[in-house]
């Protein structure tokens, strides 16, 4: 990819999404980087990434811009770039930022907001993109970098939030709990992890193409361990409370968005 690509804030995300660039094959001299916490940008220069003296240099050397700081940091970052990022595009990822909020700064930009997860780093990401706009193609060409890549209206990407960005750590929790019952059966943990990871991996191939029902009919047999295994789930009502615990997380994060809404009216 011949784009120069921004990144604004090296947190978590932005060193995610960095890494992932460099995986898919982006020369880290066409990645430039801004961030106000110094140690961030030594981060940066380890991977070999250009770092830049402040927000307005990293947009004036990018074709696009992503926007990677916290939600409370998003106002200050595109005031300062706002006069130098005519005809850009800027792309923000930060949660509960509206995308009319972010156009109201940036007037005469190609604005977009994202919402991608952590897998991002490995290349298996899923990201929300919005709204449709002139450079549809550079901005989905960016992100397919990194992963799935889906255009949504922005009522859904502020959904997605919770669903595909903050449920990778249940996922990864979920993972734990079978990497302790395997340890708990005498398997040693690096073969554990192993097997835990690749039976997610695999499992999640196969949701790409077969529904859930047809792949736990595949694997259970009369009398099998399988189907010990399903009753189990009901018996102890895991299923159930799993739901329990996204449908709450879901309310709650419902709350915490019309609290967001309501203050950048």
């Amino acid at each position: 990819m011949a784009l120069n690509i921004g990144i604004i804030g090296f947190g978590r995300m932005g060193k995610a999404i960095a890494v992932g660039l460099i995986n898919s094959g982006v020369s880290p001299a066409n990645i430039m980087v801004y961030d106000k916490i110094p140690e961030a940008l030594q981060n940066a220069r380890e991977l070999g990434l250009k770092t830049m003296s402040s927000n307005i240099e990293t947009v004036l050397n990018s074709d696009i811009t992503i926007i990677a700081v916290k939600p409370s940091d998003v106002a200050k970052v595109l005031s300062e770039i706002s006069s130098d990022s005519i005809n850009r595009v800027i792309v923000s990822i930060a949660a509960l930022v509206p995308y009319k909020t972010i156009k109201s700064y940036l007037p005469k930009s190609y604005v977009y907001r994202a919402m991608p997860n952590i897998a991002v780093e490995v290349n298996r990401g899923f990201i929300a993109l919005t709204p449709h706009g002139e450079k549809d193609s550079d901005v989905e060409k960016l992100f397919r970098f990194l992963g799935d890549v889906v255009w949504v209206d922005e009522d859904t990407l502020d959904i997605l939030t919770l669903i595909s960005a903050s449920t990778p750590a249940l996922i990864a929790e979920i993972a734990d709990a079978f990497i302790l019952a395997a340890l708990k059966a005498g398997i040693p943990y690096a073969i554990a992890k192993k097997a835990t990871s690749s039976i997610f991996k695999g499992v999640g191939e196969l949701l790409e193409h077969r529904s859930v029902s047809d792949i736990r009919d595949s694997v259970i047999t009369p009398r099998g361990v399988t189907i010990r295994l399903i009753e189990k789930l009901y018996t102890f009502d895991a299923k159930s409370k799993l739901l329990q615990v996204l449908s709450s997380s879901i309310d709650d994060y419902l709350s915490m968005l019309n609290e967001a809404r309501d203050k950048y009216k």
